[in-house]
């Protein structure tokens, strides 16, 4: 945002310029009145299903976490692993209380897939209080790439049991990595006291670095079993001492156990290798990335769960000197690579080792997007489950249960929903599975046969009350009728929306950013598809959906019409329907999606604020009541007392309404990006991406365009959006694909095409389009910073050098500036600008310069991006105080 003064000590400043315009009082009284009926057809908390999750830690919430662990022998501690840095125990689990055990935080890296990933307590820990743990780091060695991923021995205190000890810290190695995702990271001790630790291959489409079956070269794409007492009979690490960077990487501060399967080879898939290059560490090979792998506390066996590319998630039961095939197989399927060895599934030499269970991308029961493997139950307060392999998808939030089924598939059965969940572990006090919801911050408890106080969902939609007639969709006068500027992509069905306030309870107004809304609040939504495109009379009904405010979230419920007079519920997994549709004199099949109660909240989370739909952006828009007046909604809300701290103008809002006028392509993108993608992509959200997708955060600064990607596909010029060049934009690919690794993962099965064409122009025009510091390169050459400061005046005139880049003067000559229009006539004064395209102004006032700048609610501050710049006009005032004037300009 760029900002300029204008004038100074202008007479005539009305208060009434930024009193509220546009409303009068025989307006509003036809508004609505905001009704008294209450709604109580839904429990204010979903009702428990055969197994459930509940809050494990009641009012301890964390940052993004990860792992669990707890260390042996102890039932009454257990220790949190938060991504962003903190190693958190909780010392009393009957009354938990959230202590800082370790801060690591200190060169940090945190970016996608980064960050500390994993802690293991040693055996002996009662007796000598060592503990490890991966983490993510800018270490500093090398001048080309400082991110390492690095695992070191700790202390705890000791005079603290609760206290780690950062100066204790001894680092086993330092694995520099070229990229920040595929970083497994997982940590645990074996059966046999030797540690191991999970290794992506990576990162990158296709293992991009060539380390999937390697075992001569880096640590990566595996499972490593390492010796961290140095026993007996433990042999070295090999070395290249020839190699200053290698030599460092790998420390002398434990070794190889004797029986590590790679030990002297000689070859390795059939070629030849040089025995002392071996990475004699490697325990198990050709994993992508396993994220998440345990023992089972009885048998002992290795589960591994590794995540997919673009079709499969992969369940091992692993085996020392196993290959698991990446990237010659994805699951049971042929991988990206050519080159597998004739004979490598089947002949022992190569020890091949197939994966007891995949599951296809999707959403639906069955599928998922992300793997995060779990633990062998064997706890006693769940009888059903002792044995069973629990796991689940990050992303679909689908949890299963897994029982092997010797000479048949194994029996996997959905227990429940849970969004988010990026790591499991065990109540050391009972064996409970816990959860890490890294999406909420919360560990969460499956339990059984919980009781909990509400009722069941009704069975039907009539059943709700939410509709006095099901048959006329009349609905309740507890509802009131709402819209949006830009509804959320849904397969060509159209929407309707209603919400409902408890009586006595108000919405808080946000001007970005979800409003607050009461608990009890309800909001629902209305789906119709035409089956003959074009033809509003083939409408059919197919969901009303429910989302519902609790004290902790929100949940979602839907209904699916069985016939034009009511509509049933839809089981907690979700459900399908194929439909026939007709495109002129072509028919074709539609799968439309009834979302599980686990695929609402991914989209309806935390982040998100729960509604998608009560934003400001969304709301600012003229709407139509009864006695054919139009008027702001927002506005309309404030009059019939839905909100608090209401604004007190309303032409300088935040708007996703299309103006009369044509808008910038890119505002368009950014307009469509917030509404479907927003909800993931953004800082410490689902997505995990690089991007962010809020309209609040600049062009410029949402790693958009040439930014990397979190998990790269395609060639090495690929990017978020690749200026020009349509087939190396991720972006676009992501969302006109049908396959498993279409954006969004949920929610929709086909594709946007208006969408994606408008996403195709915004990439094309992007060529003429230069960044900022691409703009400054071209006037200052090889004085150019390599991080451009946006307050720099390099001419010294006044005006900035990001100022000079909006309005597209020249930041090496003073006489060259952005400079306002005044003229005076016998109606007053007239301040003129010149507002450059794809950029928006605002002006502002103050009666003195010792006072608060202060937005003029009037029509010419209405934030627009015109697609050609065009002049805009304010007459100011003729009598009054003094007044101080500065206006603002800024791009999406």
């Amino acid at each position: 945002m760029a900002m300029r003064n204008l004038l100074h000590r202008l007479t005539g400043w009305l208060p009434t310029l930024v009193a509220m315009i546009g409303l009068g009082h025989a307006t509003w009284a036809q508004i609505p009145a905001r009704p008294t009926t209450a709604f109580t057809g839904l429990p204010p908390q979903p009702p428990r299903t055969a197994y459930t999750f509940a809050d494990a830690l009641p009012g301890v919430t964390f940052s993004q976490p990860l792992a669990i662990a707890s260390p042996p022998g102890e039932t009454n501690r257990l220790f949190v692993v938060e991504k962003t840095g903190n190693i958190i125990v909780i010392t009393n689990l009957a009354r938990p209380t959230r202590t800082v055990f370790l801060n690591l935080s200190t060169n940090l890296r945190t970016a996608s897939e980064q960050g500390v990933l994993g802690l293991a307590f040693h055996p002996r820990y009662a007796e000598n209080g060592r503990l490890f743990v991966y983490r993510s780091m800018a270490t500093g060695h090398t001048a080309t790439r400082t991110d390492h991923d690095v695992v070191s021995e700790f202390r705890v205190s000791a005079t603290d049991p609760n206290r780690g000890d950062h100066g204790s810290e001894v680092r086993l190695f330092a694995q520099r990595d070229e990229a920040n995702n595929h970083n497994g990271g997982d940590l645990h001790f074996g059966p046999d006291g030797f540690l191991y630790v999970a290794v992506g291959d990576e990162g990158g489409a296709n293992d991009s670095y060539n380390n999937g079956q390697r075992i001569d070269r880096d640590l990566f794409a595996g499972l490593l079993r390492i010796d961290v007492d140095r026993r007996p009979g433990s042999l070295p690490p090999n070395r290249d001492l020839n190699n200053a960077a290698n030599a460092w990487m790998i420390t002398t501060n434990y070794a190889i156990p004797a029986d590590n399967p790679f030990i002297g080879a000689t070859s390795f898939n059939g070629s030849p290798i040089t025995a002392s290059r071996v990475r004699t560490e490697f325990f198990v090979t050709g994993l992508r990335n396993p994220w998440r792998f345990s023992f089972d506390p009885v048998t002992g066996e290795l589960w591994i769960a590794d995540v997919g590319q673009d079709r499969w998630e992969m369940i091992f039961v692993s085996r020392r000197g196993a290959n698991h095939g990446w990237p010659f197989r994805e699951g049971n399927v042929p991988g990206p690579r050519s080159g597998m060895p004739t004979g490598f599934l089947t002949q022992p030499s190569f020890n091949y080792v197939a994966p007891v269970h995949v599951y296809a991308h999707g959403s639906g029961v069955d599928r998922g997007n992300s793997i995060t493997g779990g633990r062998v139950y064997r706890g006693s307060r769940i009888s059903a489950l002792h044995g069973a392999y629990i796991y689940g998808d990050y992303v679909s939030g689908n949890i299963w249960s897994l029982r092997r089924n010797p000479g048949a598939a194994p029996r996997v059965e959905r227990l429940t929903g849970l969004s988010g969940v990026a790591g499991f572990g065990i109540d050391p006090s009972n064996g409970d599975i816990l959860a890490a919801q890294l999406s909420a911050g919360r560990v969460m408890r499956l339990q059984a046969g919980a009781v909990v106080p509400g009722t069941a969902f009704p069975p039907t939609l009539a059943d709700t009350g939410a509709l006095t007639d099901t048959a006329a969709m009349q609905v309740s006068p507890a509802f009131t009728a709402y819209d949006v500027n830009l509804p959320f992509w849904s397969d060509h069905a159209h929407k309707s929306r209603w919400f409902h306030l408890p009586t006595n309870t108000y919405a808080g107004f946000r001007a970005d950013g979800a409003w607050t809304t009461p608990v009890g609040t309800v909001w629902m939504k209305h789906f119709e598809l035409e089956l003959t495109n074009g033809v509003p009379e083939s409408r059919k009904r197919l969901e009303t959906r429910f989302l519902v405010r609790m004290s902790n979230g929100v949940y979602g419920v839907t209904y699916r019409w069985n016939s034009p007079t009511n509509a049933v519920l839809v089981p907690d997994a979700g459900a399908d329907e194929t439909l026939t549709i007709r495109d002129g004199d072509q028919v074709r099949e539609q799968v439309w999606r009834y979302p599980s109660r686990t695929e609402c909240l991914i989209c309806h989370n935390a982040n998100a604020g729960g509604s998608l739909s009560f934003h400001t952006r969304q709301l600012n828009l003229l709407a139509a009541y009864p006695g054919e007046v139009r008027t702001n909604q927002i506005g309309a809300f404030i009059a019939a007392g839905y909100l608090t701290n209401a604004p007190a103008g309303l032409h300088t809002l935040a708007t996703f309404a299309p103006p009369a006028v044509a808008e910038s392509t890119e505002w368009k993108v950014r307009r469509y990006l917030d509404v479907n993608c927003a909800f993931c992509h953004q800082p410490g959200a689902l997505g995990g991406g690089l991007w962010d997708a809020r309209a609040s955060t600049p062009t410029d600064l949402a790693g958009l365009i040439r930014g990397p990607l979190a998990s790269p596909h395609g060639g090495a010029d690929t990017r978020v959006i690749a200026p020009g060049n349509p087939s190396a934009s991720a972006l676009l690919d992501r969302m006109a694909r049908r396959d498993g690794r279409r954006m969004p993962p949920v929610g929709s099965n086909e594709v946007d095409d208006a969408g994606a064409a408008l996403l195709t122009t915004w990439i094309h025009s992007l060529t003429n389009q230069p960044t900022f510091p691409e703009w400054l390169e071209g006037h200052l050459g090889a004085n150019t910073p390599a991080n451009p400061n946006r307050t720099t005046d390099t001419d010294r005139d006044g005006d900035p050098d990001y100022l000079e880049f909006l309005t597209g003067t020249d930041p090496t000559r003073p006489e060259s500036r952005w400079r306002p229009g005044f003229s005076m006539d016998t109606t007053g004064p007239t301040l003129r600008w010149t507002v450059p395209a794809n950029t928006t102004s605002r002006i502002e006032a103050m009666d003195t310069l010792t006072g608060t700048w202060e937005p003029l609610d009037i029509p010419v501050n209405e934030p627009l991006f015109r697609a050609e710049a065009f002049e805009q006009s304010l007459a100011l005032p003729t009598e009054g105080t003094t007044g101080f004037y500065r206006i603002q300009l800024w791009r999406p």
